[in-house]
Order: C-alpha cells, then structure tokens, then sequence
C-alpha cells in the first residue's frame, strides 16, 4: 500500500538488531530509514524472542530513541 507525501504520518522506526529508534518526520526520511533496514513497531514486535532484540541495557522491551542527524552522523550500525 502506498502512501502519498499529504498522508503521511511521523512516525518512529525501528532497527531491530538494537530496537534504537527513529523519528521518521517526513516520507523522505521514511524511505532512506526503510533502505537501511529500520521497520516499523509492529514488525519489530514480531521479530520478538530472536537473538539481539534487547535493549541496550540488556533489558527486554527497551528501546533508545536517537534523532536523524545523529543517525547520519554516526550511522546506523554502531
């Protein structure tokens, strides 16, 4: 299903490896989010019980929130 840029909603995305998160503000955004792998909360609640879904405390169900220049300036997999 596409949505068009008037419809879009921000949303967080999620890389699922660190379950960090990404506020995606705009389509554009979303579309470079999803080209490096983040999903969006209800896939990543599917992905649950595979290995490396914790947090990074170690705790099941954390999730840490970073902005989007922080994710370009530092990439995505740290």
């Amino acid at each position: 299903m596409k949505v068009d840029e008037k419809d879009f909603e921000p949303h967080l995305m999620f890389e699922p490896k660190t379950r960090k998160s990404m506020m995606a503000d705009t389509m554009e955004e979303h579309l470079i989010f999803k080209e490096l792998g983040l999903v969006h909360e209800d896939e990543l609640e599917d992905k649950e019980g595979e290995e490396g879904e914790e947090g990074e405390e170690g705790e099941e169900g954390k999730v840490a929130i970073i902005s989007f220049m922080d994710a370009v300036e530092k990439g995505v997999a740290e």
